[in-house]
């Protein structure tokens, strides 16, 4: 039974995100009205890139896209009102320690862990036509799983769930 805690916490450590939003709370983004992909650049050192650069660009700029168009935003080639941009990288990590009392059963001596898992990062940068930033994701993630596209859609989506084109309410005094 003493086990279960510390089973609950490498579960709830398999895929672990921070998710930081950056924007101007009092910019009116309703009068943007299209955006085009910008650049993007893939940060993975060579030797530990797990599977085709092409695919994971192309991953996140779907997502990118596909959130934007559902806040409402027409998608142009270019010159766009908004411009998307990102980097995107991981590496590999390796975690190690010692169960506290705690953790170990009664009569053993001091008892070890460790967990392999991928450090991955994804900025998305919404400038205007000025190259103003208008809004960023800022993603770093940790994930023992393997689906790293279906992990790119949920920080894409939480990233922009409160960015909204609608006019600001102004409070009545």
């Amino acid at each position: 039974m003493r086990n279960i805690p510390f089973l609950l916490l490498i579960s709830l450590c398999s895929q672990a995100q921070d998710i930081n939003v950056e924007y101007d709370k009092k910019r009116d983004l309703s009068r943007y009205k299209t955006f085009s992909l910008g650049g993007g650049e893939v940060i993975t050192p060579k030797d530990q890139q797990q599977g085709n650069e092409a695919s994971l660009k192309n991953w996140v700029r779907n997502s990118i896209a596909e959130e934007l168009k559902e806040k409402g935003l027409q998608q142009v080639d270019s010159l766009g009102d908004l411009v998307a941009s990102y980097v995107i990288g991981s590496k590999q990590q390796s975690d190690f320690g010692q169960l506290g009392p705690l953790g170990m059963t009664p009569g053993s001596s001091s008892q070890s862990w460790s967990r392999e898992y991928r450090m991955g990062s994804l900025i998305i940068d919404l400038n205007d036509r000025s190259n103003n930033l208008i809004w960023r994701v800022n993603a770093t993630t940790t994930s023992s799983v393997s689906d790293t596209k279906g992990l790119i859609e949920q920080v894409v989506s939480a990233g922009f769930k409160k960015f909204s084109l609608k006019p600001k309410k102004k409070r009545k005094k």
